[in-house]
């Protein structure tokens, strides 16, 4: 009877972690982002993901998650939040160029000429 009580207790765990985990879950971009790599979610499913919450909903979850699991979606966060502050930098790094390129002097170099 013991054995049989943890064997349903495992399955609605595992059944309630699908739906935590599915595609379209709230911890679907983060799973997809651990399996696949980083280069497979696209931008907006980047900028999509709230960082906090994700950690939030890991750490204090609504079902009790596989110590593995648990890895496997912290992993996910740290290639979305890579991603971000990778995309970030790019864009600070345009925007210095762009900025750079309307003071610049008209003349020549260091504006004489």
């Amino acid at each position: 009877s013991n054995e049989r009580t943890n064997n349903r207790i495992r399955s609605k765990t595992m059944f309630y972690s699908q739906i935590i985990l599915a595609k379209k879950g709230p911890l679907g971009k983060v799973w997809l982002a651990a399996h696949w790599g980083d280069k497979k979610i696209t931008r907006p499913q980047i900028f999509s993901t709230d960082i906090a919450t994700s950690v939030d909903s890991i750490v204090n979850p609504t079902v009790p998650l596989a110590l593995r699991v648990s890895g496997h979606l912290l992993l996910g966060v740290v290639r979305i939040y890579s991603r971000k502050v990778r995309y970030l930098m790019h864009d600070c790094h345009e925007a210095m160029v762009k900025i750079k390129m309307a003071f610049r002097p008209e003349g020549g170099v260091n504006g004489m000429g």
